[in-house]
Formats: C-alpha cells, sequence, structure tokens
C-alpha cells in the first residue's frame, strides 16, 4: 500500500503539470462593430467599422472609414477614442486625439470628471493612418493605460468641412460605448 502512495503522489503532480502546460494563458478578447454610413455623405470620414483587441501586452483600436485622405481642401476632421478602464468611475480614464489628414498630430491625455488630467503621455502608444486601406490604427500598451483587466471604447470622428455645421459621427449611439473586454 506504501508503494502506491509513493507512485500515485508523483503521477497526480505529473498530470497537474501536465494539464497547466497545456491550458496556456487566457484568451485575448476582440471584438468588431459595424456602423453604418450615417452622416448621409456628408463627410469622407464617416465610421464604418470598429475592431477592438485587447490583449496581454496591448489595447488596439481599428477604425475603418469611408474614404482617409492624406490632404482636405476643405475643414480638417479628426478622430477620438475614449477609453475607459474602470467601471465604477463615470466617464473614460484616457482620451486620443488625432487629426485624419497626413502631418496631423495625436495625443494621449488622462481624464477625469470628462476634463484632461496633465500632460500628455510619452508612454508606449501610436497612431498610424492608412490611407490606402481606409484605416485608422491606434496601438497602447496596457501599462500606458495602467494595466486595465477589462477595457471599453468609445469613437467619435468630427469633420469641420462647413465650420458652421460640423459633422459629428458617434460609433453607435451618441457617447455609446462597446463591450467590456478583458485583456488575454
Amino acid at each position: 500500500m506504501e508503494l502506491t502512495t509513493r507512485v500515485a503522489v508523483p503521477l497526480a503532480a505529473a498530470a497537474t503539470t501536465v494539464i497547466g502546460l497545456l491550458a496556456g494563458p487566457a484568451a485575448a478578447e476582440r471584438a468588431s462593430y459595424p456602423d453604418p454610413a450615417d452622416v448621409g455623405g456628408a463627410s469622407l470620414n464617416d465610421i464604418r467599422r470598429v475592431t477592438v483587441d485587447h490583449t496581454a501586452s496591448r489595447l488596439a483600436v481599428r477604425v475603418e472609414v469611408t474614404d482617409l485622405r492624406r490632404h482636405s481642401e476643405q475643414g480638417p476632421a479628426g478622430l477620438t477614442i475614449r477609453i475607459d478602464t474602470r467601471s465604477a468611475a463615470s466617464g473614460p480614464e484616457y482620451r486620443l486625439t488625432t487629426g485624419l489628414y497626413e502631418g496631423t498630430d495625436y495625443q494621449l491625455v488622462r481624464m477625469r470628471h470628462q476634463r484632461q488630467v496633465g500632460e500628455p503621455l510619452t508612454c508606449d502608444h501610436s497612431v498610424h493612418l492608412g490611407f490606402a486601406s481606409d484605416v485608422v490604427r491606434f496601438t497602447a500598451a496596457r501599462e500606458c493605460l495602467g494595466s486595465p483587466d477589462r477595457a471599453r471604447v468609445g469613437v467619435k470622428m468630427v469633420d469641420l468641412y462647413d465650420g458652421s455645421h460640423p459633422i459629428t459621427d458617434w460609433l453607435g449611439a451618441a457617447g455609446s460605448w462597446t463591450d467590456w473586454l478583458s485583456a488575454g
């Protein structure tokens, strides 16, 4: 009987180790949200789809628009991505703003009560304007966003083609958010 116990314990430990190795890390969450052509052709930067990818190392947001152009002969247009990381707090904890034309700048800032707090962040984040694919890509290291377990985003485009009648397009309804997505 003692021999059986000595063999059974190491076998159980080995089986637990193998199962743990096979299970691997938790999967990251990714979700894609279509948005209708709902600005009636008034802006080339109408949001058409947003894809959010929240992994163990980064948060990535991909925004597809109708026709992203290098230059505007009309007025400026910009994109705002609100990033909510704490469900208990109202409003986003971070906000990314970027122009939608070649040579425009972007900045990621901390938010509190819908207002910017402090200077723009210098942590690992980037924006890429893909003119050939009509896609805006934003990526931030999770550490840059406080390493949240969950995050959700809200996306808004504003086009000032005619300054007296700005065109605003939200992903979904005005002020809305995506689902909460867990990090991998």
